[in-house]
């Protein structure tokens, strides 16, 4: 490929990515720019590649003023290309920056819906030109003229301006079905009662979550607005989405008031506002009230239609109790689960044990049941082996229970991945459940991350990284989401967006192990020993920090400090990284103790395996005759996805 032409004077190139079979469309909308001054930055042959042109545009991207995807028939129906590889980095760099920085600007050269087009999420923020079969009018130049003197920042979809070169039919469907819930205010005399009202709200976003074509924004994220001031607008902005549902609760006795109103973040107009009144054993019917209302103010905006959004409303709605005392032990689980220790579990334990006796029936609460065992298991480093046994049999047992009675709780079927997955390694089951469960809920995070892992798993790279992209879309905050998007990225090859990832989870949770390890842990895919070596310098010696620096002095030829390193960890956390340790000697070709300790692993159901087995680190097993049968015993490929 040649060099990218450039011309002009004005201050910030433009950087044109486009397709091949959009070249023409490209090169009309060059010469019109570069007429008019600009320094235009534009591929006008085929791919040349080679790391040095690689390096090259991605510095380019990182440089440019304003970046101009081009948008087509074309790009639809390419599953891969170069420039998707563009896209993907310049949405990522849009994470950097103000919300309102000019940086993107999406163009459509023929009939493509913004509604269905196959570009980041990113790019649906922007109000997208029509340049209809690469026709560019004299008033583009003066429009990108404006972007990039700061004059006119890059309209967000949520408040969109008049664009003279859109299509009118095209409109910004994306602000109508982006809908946040953020915790209800708890008006009661009983302060201790914040349990309820933050239930309240929870449980109705959970509703949202099941219709088709809105998206919802995840807890987590929603929640951590939680006693802050900040505007509508603010809020929306920071969350990605356009309406936002506030509220209410006043619980006096058995009766409950919800007052409840959504509002236009562009405006901070409120579209509605209303108080129910009901006895507390009818919340769930209240919760189906209010998201049926809230579809009628977005009514026309959601994919599918009203019926198919209401029937999932109703269906949502199932799983519930009209057990007052019931209802409450759930939300005072939910509560105390939320807060994520071993203490604040066990307090959730006790209560979502005791709504499961007050209703046997409440498969909700079965399936709650069943998570937090899972968490045990997942979690708490104490437990002794009989203890994670006990732990993990009663999550069966509960699980089993919600999805006979609702075989279509996705709350029970996300349970049941994490079984199948993490603790059996049946990943032929978990693959069948985690597609279920995407099918029924596909705004919500949580079902979004564990189909990512899955699609890793199967060594589908780019889903991976698409799932878990739209998850921490729904939950920017959440270092769980960003923790799996880097991860995603690291398998898919793409490191430099993987370290972005990385640093937001240290930012977001600098406690996790992830935080600590993770920049270090980037640096070993890629090789780059010295580097990861001195990402964990002075860090505690977790069995992250410890992994990573057995495996980044090893391949510096330091196989002393290697080896120090390795016996801490296995003297320190040989029964909760058993598969890192397997990995450890695998990258060290030490390949008997790599085997033993994967069987170990699976001895101790360490839920790391599937992960580590595609990972390029144990890539030196991978020709031992063993190899074979190891991966089909857990349901997985052989060969690691390239």
């Amino acid at each position: 490929m040649p060099e990218l032409d450039r011309t002009g004077s004005f201050p910030g190139a433009i950087f044109l990515s486009y397709a091949s079979q959009d070249s023409m469309a490209a090169k009309a909308i060059f010469e019109t720019l570069s007429a008019a001054g600009f320094e235009v930055w534009f591929d006008q042959s085929e791919l040349r590649g080679g790391d040095a042109w690689d390096q090259k545009i991605r510095r380019q991207i990182k440089e440019c003023a304003l970046f101009v995807p081009i948008i087509s028939a074309h790009t639809q129906t390419r599953a891969e290309g170069y420039f998707r590889l563009e896209w993907h980095l310049a949405e990522q760099r849009t994470y950097l920056m103000a919300h309102d920085q000019s940086f993107l600007l999406p163009v459509v050269v023929d009939d493509t819906p913004d509604s269905a087009a196959r570009v980041p999420e990113r790019f649906r923020e922007r109000q997208w030109t029509r340049l209809r079969d690469g026709v560019v009018p004299t008033g583009f130049a003066e429009r990108v003229h404006k972007l990039l003197s700061g004059a006119a920042p890059a309209p967000v979809r949520a408040a969109p301006t008049a664009n003279p070169y859109s299509r009118p039919a095209a409109a910004p469907r994306l602000v109508e079905r982006s809908v946040a819930v953020l915790p209800f205010a708890n008006m009661s005399d009983d302060k201790e009662n914040e349990y309820f009202s933050d239930g309240v709200s929870e449980e109705l976003l959970t509703v949202l979550q099941r219709i088709p074509g809105l998206r919802v924004a995840a807890r987590t994220s929603a929640f951590s607005f939680k006693g802050k001031t900040a505007t509508t607008q603010e809020i929306g902005l920071k969350l990605g989405v356009a309406h936002l549902v506030e509220g209410s609760v006043q619980k006096a006795g058995s009766r409950v008031k919800v007052t409840a109103r959504l509002s236009r973040v562009s405006t901070g107009e409120q579209h509605w506002s209303r108080s129910y009144t009901r006895e507390v054993k009818d919340v769930f019917e209240l919760q189906e009230e209010l998201a049926m209302a809230i579809l009628d103010e977005l009514r026309g905006h959601l994919e599918g239609g009203d019926s198919a959004a209401a029937a999932q409303v109703r269906e949502a709605s199932k799983g519930g109790t009209t057990n007052a005392e019931a209802y409450q032990q759930f939300l005072m689980a939910r509560h105390f689960g939320s807060q994520f220790s071993s203490e604040s579990t066990a307090r959730a334990l006790a209560h979502i044990t005791r709504a499961t006796e007050l209703d046997p029936h409440f498969a909700t609460a079965w399936a709650h049941l069943g998570r937090i065992h899972c968490w045990f298991c997942g979690y708490d480093g104490t437990l002794t082996r009989d203890q994670f046994d006990d732990h993990l049999a009663k999550a069966r047992l509960a699980v089993d229970r919600a999805l006979a009675l609702e075989p279509d709780l996705p709350a029970g079927l996300e349970a049941l991945f994490w079984i199948e997955g993490g603790y059996d390694g049946d990943w032929t089951k978990a693959e069948a459940t985690g597609k279920r469960a995407l099918e029924l809920a596909p705004s919500d995070s949580g079902v979004l991350l564990m189909n990512s892992r899955l699609a890793a798993t199967f060594g589908e790279t780019e889903r991976a990284v698409e799932l878990a992209r739209r998850a921490v879309d729904l939950d920017p905050i959440s270092a769980s989401s960003r923790v799996q998007l880097a991860l995603s990225l690291m398998g898919a090859g793409r490191f430099e967006e993987a370290k972005v990832e990385a640093r937001r989870t240290a930012e977001l949770n600098p406690n996790s192990m992830f935080a600590k390890s993770g920049l270090g842990y980037v640096h070993i895919y890629e090789g780059k020993f010295a580097e990861a070596e001195k990402s964990v310098a002075g860090a505690e010696d977790t069995w992250s920090v410890l992994w990573v620096r057995a495996l980044a002095c090893f391949g510096q030829g330091k196989k002393a400090e290697s080896d120090r390193a390795l016996e801490e960890m296995i003297a320190k956390s040989s029964d909760t990284a058993a598969i890192q340790i397997a990995a450890t000697y695998a990258f060290r070709t030490e390949i008997d103790d790599a085997f033993a300790w994967v069987e170990r692993a699976r001895n101790q159901r360490d839920p790391g395996i599937a992960i580590m087995l595609i990972s390029p680190i144990v890539d030196n097993m991978r020709d031992d005759p063993r190899w074979p049968g190891l991966c089909q015993s857990f349901g997985l490929p052989a060969s690691r996805p390239v």
